[in-house]
């Protein structure tokens, strides 16, 4: 298991992504994915502003910024570009985020990626794509993951 998600480290696993230009665009993608059986630790919001991703989030999805972490890696996550996050969501995501969108992630595992990629368009997301990933730190760490 790797240190930073609860995704195989060796496997990887699959990741859906939309955009979306207001909140309660995201919100409701957020209440569509939970109420279609997607485990909360398999959703992960992002935007710009921690507390508004922490809002739209509620206790239906994780935000990367839950985790706490004090330090140099809470120095080194505010001042590195894309405040820590990993480079395939800042490659594809980046100016979204930098302009005010909010970025909702899904780790496909319960359910397959063309179900998520349809529900994300369902809640009118923007820029929606799948893509096989390794573990990424966006998600929650292995103890707060459950069994599996």
């Amino acid at each position: 298991m790797s240190d930073q998600s609860y995704l195989p480290n060796v496997s990887g696993g699959m990741l859906v992504a939309a955009s979306f230009a207001d909140d309660d665009a995201a919100r409701s993608a957020v209440d569509l994915l939970a109420s279609s059986g997607v485990r909360w630790q398999d959703i992960t919001v992002i935007a710009r502003d921690h507390t508004r991703a922490m809002h739209v989030a509620g206790e239906r999805a994780w935000t990367p910024w839950k985790r706490k972490v004090g330090g140099l890696a809470a120095l080194l996550a505010r001042v590195m570009p894309g405040g820590g996050l990993p480079k395939q969501i800042r490659g594809r995501y980046g100016p979204d985020i930098t302009a005010g969108h909010i970025v909702v992630a899904v780790a496909a595992g319960g359910q397959p990626p063309d179900t998520l990629e349809a529900l994300l368009r369902q809640s009118h997301g923007e820029k929606i794509a799948a893509w096989w990933s390794g573990p990424l730190a966006i998600f929650p760490p292995p103890e707060l993951a459950g069994p599996f």
